[in-house]
């Protein structure tokens, strides 16, 4: 009998764990199509339905949940190998994390590369979570407490700040906005998240201006008076022509920096991590939004004092 292919079985396994077809074929920058022959590959080789499609996403059958146990254990063995061939020097680096965090890094490039010399560094804006296991990346800038994934190096960097902001020639400075009758610029989130409740409290029943769930474009589109925006104070508060014009410490995040234990040695790895480090510690009052401007009243309520940086520890 003809072995499997190894793609097609990693395609079911994508799919799987990513908990649907078109996530399962972003994790893999695959086409949806070409993720689909994949599993229906796997499964004709199987010789029977391993997956079912459903409105939320897909449900193993029987036998596809006994195959999805088996490739864990062939996964896990495929990650040792590879962090097996990375005990030689790694000079690209690559640092995966939010689209608005990219923007902080590309912003203080110059400074990490200084103190990295010979380390090509590379950024990888996303809002999924690469796997640091699978060599996905070698470092991770998450927001709020990593999943489990392996055995991790965790280290908390700064607690990151959000806010609302308006173009100055939509709410002049001197004036109080009326969110009721100003444009509001939307995100694309599950109504379970503290964004789009946030959103919620302020638009009411109101439609968004425009919805863009990128903070680099959601950045730019306020800038240009499109809308009032949530965006991190870093970079807003850096950003000509923009004002903050609520508090909204309900969406303060935690920025941690992550490495796998086992690329914990690598000289590359360690100095671009520690530039990192030094860099957030740097940057800690601008991200609390502290550097610039004074506090301005939280969102539907008297104004109060920042909350105090935590201590970071690895």
């Amino acid at each position: 009998m003809k072995d499997f292919s190894w793609d097609d079985a990693k395609a079911f396994a994508a799919v799987v764990e990513a908990g649907s077809w078109r996530r399962g074929a972003q994790r893999l920058g695959l086409g949806a199509a070409t993720v689909s022959r994949r599993v229906e590959a796997f499964e004709a080789w199987i010789g029977e339905k391993l997956l079912e499609r459903r409105p939320d996403g897909v449900r193993l059958t029987p036998r596809g949940e006994a195959v999805a146990a088996a490739l864990d254990g062939m996964r896990e063995a495929a990650d040792q190998v590879r962090r097996a061939t990375a005990a030689r020097p790694v000079e690209t680096v690559r640092v995966t994390t939010t689209a608005s965090m990219c923007l902080m890094l590309t912003r203080h490039l110059p400074a990490l590369m200084a103190a990295t010399p010979g380390v090509v560094i590379s950024l990888l804006p996303s809002r999924a979570v690469l796997s640091l296991a699978r060599r996905e990346a070698e470092i991770a800038i998450r927001m709020r407490t990593p999943p489990a994934e392996g055995k991790l190096v965790i280290r908390r960097l700064a607690t990151v700040r959000i806010a609302l902001y308006a173009a100055e020639t939509l709410v002049p400075t001197g004036t109080v906005p009326d969110f009721s009758a100003l444009p509001i610029i939307g995100v694309a989130r599950s109504e379970q998240s503290r964004t789009a409740a946030a959103l919620r409290r302020i638009l009411g029943d109101r439609p968004p201006a425009a919805i863009l769930d990128d903070t680099p474009l959601r950045l730019q589109a306020c800038a240009a008076g499109l809308g009032v925006a949530i965006l991190p104070c870093q970079p807003a508060d850096a950003t000509p022509g923009l004002r903050r014009v609520a508090e909204l410490p309900e969406l303060d995040e935690d920025a941690f920096l992550v490495i796998h234990e086992d690329l914990a040695a690598s000289r590359p790895v360690r100095a671009l991590a520690e530039a990192l480090a030094a860099l957030f510690r740097r940057e800690r009052a601008a991200l609390l939004g502290q550097s610039t401007m004074k506090s301005v009243a939280p969102f539907g309520v008297e104004e109060r004092c920042a909350a105090s940086p935590k201590s970071e520890t690895w």
